[in-house]
């Protein structure tokens, strides 16, 4: 019925396409070009107006099909009846649903620029990796993968702080006075919260086999984070609340050094869906998505499981958390070790992992559709967590 459906849409499809697509420069604001798709071998989520793959997708209640959110809206400006004659009320064109969101979002895609970066992604990361990948590399691009930001110079090219200051120090050529003064400059700016003392005997991480990290003035870094998530109590609560149902993740201000490091999570009462919540030992990367979908994040998910370098699947740990409690995190950097606590109930270790022994590392959270909490540090280490 579907495929009599669509033979019988074709008069009205073509007259469609003139009316949309007026012109090539037009594209971009309607479907994906299906041959950007490598691995694409279905038309689910093809675009019924355009025949491209859907664009910020959209679907009818009624028949099913999917449009592109500027196809259906340009067309139902002219018509009060969807393109397959359904009769358009306040809900009958909607987001797509979870399961068929993950799908789509899960997509790989050819970059735009493809003739020149050669990358594919995820349909879900394309945006945050097209504003970038015409830009021109870090200079420390073969560590950190990323590309160079404006906000950082031209020269020397750096996506960050610490690769710019890894710049600085080679320009230096062995000037260890001029090294420890660029050195002393970056750590009051960048990381004062981890640090303890700074002087003639060097630099001491705060926690270091201690029992508190005192990262008292921790809070989200509104300079890290996907679209959409907005802060509040000076930047300490995040909240989300979209249409999509995409991963947006978050990252904390404040990079953990060596030591010990304890910090808690604050549910939020208007939370509809559950969240991951971990460290991600890379500052710079796709924020809308979870940050544990890749090998430097590591977190629990509030469905009482562990994720890491997957978006499917991960153990069994803990106890369900959504917008009721409070998520203790700690993160031992001289043994390896990340644990969590819900309400005092200590679960023992999530992960085990020399990476973990890594600086810097950055508390995280990804919030899904409706989504937030409160990141709050500066308390004692439970002592469940030293044992």
């Amino acid at each position: 019925a579907g495929y009599k459906l669509k033979d019988n849409f074709t008069h009205n499809h073509k007259q469609t396409k003139k009316f949309v697509l007026k012109s090539e420069s037009q594209m971009a604001d309607f479907g994906y070009d299906k041959d950007r798709f490598p691995n694409l071998d279905m038309d689910n989520f093809d675009c019924v107006i355009c025949s491209c793959v859907a664009r910020d997708p959209r679907e009818c209640v009624n028949c099913g099909y999917i449009f592109c959110n500027s196809c259906i809206t340009s067309w139902l400006k002219k018509s009060k009846e969807c393109p397959t004659r359904c009769k358009v009320q306040a809900n009958t064109i909607r987001p797509l649903s979870k399961a068929l969101i993950r799908m789509y979002n899960d997509l790989d895609i050819q970059c735009e620029y493809f003739d020149k970066c050669k990358k594919v992604v995820k349909l879900s990361d394309l945006a945050d990796h097209e504003a970038t990948c015409q830009l021109p590399k870090c200079f420390n691009y073969d560590i950190c993968e990323n590309h160079a930001k404006n906000e950082f110079g031209s020269k020397p090219h750096a996506c960050s702080p610490d690769c710019l200051l890894l710049a600085q120090i080679r320009e230096a050529n062995g000037d260890y006075g001029k090294i420890l003064t660029m050195t002393k400059a970056h750590l009051d700016k960048f990381c004062k919260p981890a640090i303890g003392n700074f002087g003639g005997g060097g630099f001491v991480s705060v926690g270091s086999g201690s029992g508190n990290s005192n990262i008292s003035n921790i809070k989200w870094d509104r300079g890290h984070c996907g679209t959409g998530i907005q802060f509040s109590d000076n930047d300490q609560s995040c909240f989300l609340k979209e249409g999509p149902y995409m991963f947006r993740t978050v990252i904390a201000d404040t990079p953990l050094n060596g030591g010990v490091h304890y910090w808690e999570i604050h549910a939020d009462k208007r939370t509809d869906n559950e969240l991951k919540i971990g460290i991600a030992l890379q500052r710079d990367f796709t924020y809308n998505s979870a940050f544990c979908d890749h090998e430097f994040g590591y977190a629990f998910y509030g469905l009482g499981q562990l994720r890491h370098g997957s978006n499917a699947s991960g153990t069994q740990y803990g106890k369900r958390f959504k917008k009721e409690g409070v998520l203790g995190c700690f993160l031992d950097q001289n043994r390896g070790i990340l644990s969590f606590a819900l309400n005092g109930e200590y679960f023992g270790p999530a992960f085990k992992n020399e990476a973990l022994k890594k600086g810097p590392a950055y508390p995280a959270v990804s919030l899904l559709h409706c989504a937030g909490c409160k990141i709050v540090g500066g308390m004692p280490v439970p002592n469940y967590f030293l044992k």
